[in-house]
């Protein structure tokens, strides 16, 4: 029997973070996910409750073929059944892909479960955007490290920043993993919507040594649309 996906929405918009950002995308949020953090802007993705159960055929048919990237986000998508399939398939039409998760999976089981997606990462087909989950989440204690070792140029790892707590534990972070590269990942800093000033953060990185590669991220799909709009 073909296995379905649970997918919460799956739409076309301007990609609002990380190293995409402002580039049409097509998007597929998968329901489901392990973490409830304290900032969540898509809650309705979280549970069971509201989806679309849909084969990788339906997936990939709703995705455009104009542009030719996706973003695979939830929830959290690697708690998904079978999702390195439908990844595979993504990349096997060509797509490059960008996988959303939240840090407290672990990497390197979801790239061994089939050899072309890892081959796809290590050539950057595929990359992630990890998320370190900062104290305000309530879940800086759920995070793989390893995750955050071993990373290639092209992925990114994201904080999202709530207070001064958090800044202080991304910069122990930072500290502790730049020794295992030649090549850091590429660091995105953002602010918790409506709960940290951007001019402070601004004020952080460039006062900050361990984050003069870093880049601020802006939520650009909220300032067009708004915080409260779906399918976005």
């Amino acid at each position: 029997m073909e296995y379905k996906y649970k997918i919460a929405e799956a739409f076309d918009s301007i990609e609002g973070e990380g190293k995409r950002s402002g580039m049409p995308t097509s998007f597929v949020r998968l329901s489901g996910c392990n973490l409830r953090c304290s900032y969540c802007d898509t809650s309705f993705a979280l549970s069971d409750d509201e989806y679309w159960l849909m084969s990788t055929e339906e997936v990939l048919s709703r995705l455009n073929r104009d542009f030719m990237r996706v973003t695979l986000t939830g929830g959290e998508p690697l708690i998904t059944p079978n999702v390195e399939e439908l990844v595979q398939a993504m990349l096997s039409e060509g797509f490059e892909v960008n996988i959303e998760t939240n840090g407290s999976i672990n990497i390197r089981t979801f790239l061994s479960q089939l050899p072309q997606v890892a081959n796809a990462h290590a050539k950057g087909r595929l990359f992630l955007t990890l998320d370190y989950k900062l104290p305000a989440s309530g879940h800086c204690g759920d995070m793989v490290y390893t995750n955050y070792l071993g990373l290639t140029p092209w992925d990114v790892i994201k904080f999202v920043v709530g207070n001064q707590e958090d800044i202080k534990e991304m910069l122990s972070l930072l500290r502790r993993i730049q020794q295992h590269y030649i090549v850091m990942p590429q660091i995105f800093v953002g602010a918790v919507y409506d709960g940290f000033h951007y001019k402070e953060l601004a004020k952080t990185i460039l006062e900050t040594p361990e984050l003069k590669e870093a880049r601020l991220q802006l939520q650009v799909h909220k300032i067009v649309w708004g915080p409260e709009v779906r399918g976005v």
